[in-house]
């Protein structure tokens, strides 16, 4: 749950926000009209893009552009809190503030990343620590200023070593577009995300993705992914060495006596006498 919430708004839209979240805590976030750059400065996190799955650490951050997205905030025995910064780069918000000079990187561009996640940086850990310095000293914060972080922050991240990257990112600012089934699915396959969350991250409703997914694959969201799970998990029996379980957690199912239940009954045979048999037919 979200223990804390401060934020600083211009244009009566919220830029700039810091939350101190307990975790575990799943997060949905959707964005219309905007890209966002988020910063972990403590805690983890698995973000679920539409085409993309994220692991994000302590010090690290990740651009989003629009779509709609899942954030798993992450507990561990160090800390039972996850504390992160927003600044959303609203497109109305950019235009103005660059008026007539559009910058370069808002051009088209064949490259259609949903969400660019950046390693520890120097100087994007500075940019953060200036953040916190007018969280504490809220009364120093104008309009001026929040404009001016936000066209800061733009050209540090053109510094950073992801430059070419963020380039391809904001490039699409402007040009919201609603990724594919197929899209999806490959992205998420063996993640283990609910229909509803592969609705969400598709923009569709749940009887809508539903509807079109039956069209496109000719089976229910539910049954496509489990026998594909199980196809991959009858894969790596016969080309890995991993455990039962490790395969478990590799194709997304969350227990292994279920795992093995839904195996048998595909295969006629229990996952670990199948690699038994394959073994002595060598």
């Amino acid at each position: 749950m979200i223990i804390d919430r401060r934020h600083f708004n211009l244009s009566e839209q919220c830029v700039i926000e810091k939350l101190l979240i307990k975790t575990p805590f799943k997060y949905e976030a959707i964005f219309q009209n905007e890209a966002c750059f988020l910063y972990v400065k403590e805690g983890e996190s698995t973000l679920k893009s539409p085409t993309e799955n994220i692991n994000i650490y302590s010090s690290e951050s990740v651009l989003l552009k629009c779509g709609n997205y899942f954030a798993d905030l992450i507990q561990h025995s160090k800390s039972q809190y996850c504390e992160i910064y927003a600044i959303h780069l609203h497109s109305n918000i950019l235009k103005k503030l660059y008026k007539d000079e559009i910058p370069g990187f808002i051009k088209s561009d064949t490259k259609k990343h949903f969400a660019q996640k950046m390693e520890r940086q120097g100087i994007i850990i500075h940019f953060i620590e200036s953040l916190d310095f007018y969280f504490q000293n809220p009364t120093l914060v104008n309009d001026d200023l929040l404009k001016l972080k936000i066209k800061e922050l733009i050209l540090l991240l053109l510094q950073t070593n992801n430059a070419e990257n963020i380039l391809s990112l904001f490039s699409h600012l402007f040009t919201p577009r609603q990724a594919s089934l197929k899209e999806i699915i490959q992205a998420h396959l063996f993640s283990n995300p609910t229909v509803s969350e592969l609705a969400t991250l598709s923009g569709r409703s749940l009887s809508a993705f539903k509807r079109e997914f039956e069209m496109y694959f000719k089976d229910t969201p539910a049954n496509y992914m489990k026998e594909q799970k199980l196809l991959k998990a009858h894969d790596l029996l016969i080309s890995t060495d991993f455990s039962i379980s490790e395969i478990c957690y590799e194709v997304g199912f969350n227990d292994t006596s279920h795992f093995t239940k839904l195996f048998k009954q595909k295969y006629h045979v229990a996952p670990s006498e199948y690699r038994k048999s394959k073994v002595l037919t060598k």
